[in-house]
C-alpha cells in the first residue's frame, strides 16, 4: 500500500533552504511577478542557477545524495505544518508515504526540500500560482519504487492537483484509488474514485486522517475501474 496527499501552504517555520549571494534563496512559481522588493532571492525549481551549468532541482537531487544536511532543509513529510503529515508517516512509515508537490512534483516523505511557495490554487499572489501550462520538470517518486501490479495507492488532495497526480502515476500498473468531493473533478479511466461525503476546506486532511485513524478502510476497495456506482 501506498499514500500520496497534496502539499499544504503552511510550512515549517524552521525550514532552511539554499543560498546565493547571501541571500537566502525561496522558489516560486513566477519570479517575474513578485512586484515587492524582496529580501529572498527568487528563482522557479527548474531555473538555472547562475554562473553554473545546472538547474536548481538537479542541485536539490544531489543535495539529497549528501550524508550531511548543511542547509538544514526538512524531508517532505517534516516541511508542511499540518500534524496530517506526521500522522500518516507515524501510520505508514517513509517508505509508504508520498507527497505531490506543486513545486517538485511526486516525492518520498523523507526526500529533503527547501522553503517554496507554489500552488495550483487560483487563490492568492501570482507569483505563487502554477498554471497547467508552466513547464516543470517534476520528480515522480513513485514510480521509482517498488510497487506490486495489485497493490493499492490512495490519493488524497483537491481537484486542482489532480491533472499533475494523472500525469505522474498513469503508466503504474496498481490500483489506483482517488478520494474527492467536488461534483465536477476531472476523471481517468485508470483509477478508482471515491466520493467522501464531508466537503469543505482541507477536506482531505480529513479524510487522510480517518483513513489513518482506522475510521476508513485502506482495503476495503472494489478492484473495478472508474467512478463507483
Amino acid at each position: 500500500m501506498k499514500v500520496v496527499i497534496q502539499c499544504s501552504a503552511t510550512k515549517d517555520q524552521t525550514a532552511g533552504s539554499f543560498s546565493m549571494n547571501g541571500r537566502r534563496v525561496k522558489f516560486v512559481a513566477h519570479p517575474e511577478l513578485h512586484e515587492e522588493a524582496s529580501s529572498r532571492a527568487l528563482f522557479r525549481p527548474d531555473d538555472m542557477i547562475p554562473s553554473m551549468s545546472n538547474s536548481w532541482r538537479t542541485h536539490l537531487l544531489t543535495y539529497n545524495r549528501r550524508a550531511d544536511n548543511p542547509d538544514h532543509l526538512l524531508g517532505a513529510a517534516d516541511l508542511y505544518s499540518p500534524p496530517v503529515y506526521r500522522r500518516l508517516l507515524n501510520h505508514i512509515g517513509p517508505e509508504s508515504l508520498f507527497i505531490l508537490s506543486a513545486g517538485w512534483g511526486l516525492i518520498r516523505s523523507d526526500f529533503l526540500l527547501p522553503e517554496y511557495d507554489i500552488t495550483f490554487s487560483s487563490q492568492g499572489e501570482p507569483w505563487k500560482r502554477r498554471t497547467k501550462t508552466d513547464p516543470f520538470s517534476d520528480f515522480a517518486h513513485l514510480t521509482e519504487s517498488d510497487i506490486a501490479h495489485d497493490e493499492s495507492v490512495y490519493f488524497f488532495g483537491g481537484r486542482n492537483y489532480l491533472p499533475l497526480y494523472y500525469r505522474l502515476t498513469c503508466g503504474l500498473m496498481a490500483r489506483k484509488v482517488v478520494y474527492f468531493t467536488s461534483t465536477n473533478i476531472s476523471t481517468d479511466q485508470g483509477f478508482h474514485h471515491i466520493r467522501y461525503g464531508s466537503a469543505g476546506t482541507n477536506w482531505h486532511y480529513r479524510c487522510a486522517g480517518r483513513s489513518s485513524a482506522g475510521a476508513l478502510s485502506f482495503h476495503n476497495v472494489p478492484n473495478g475501474r472508474g467512478p463507483p456506482r
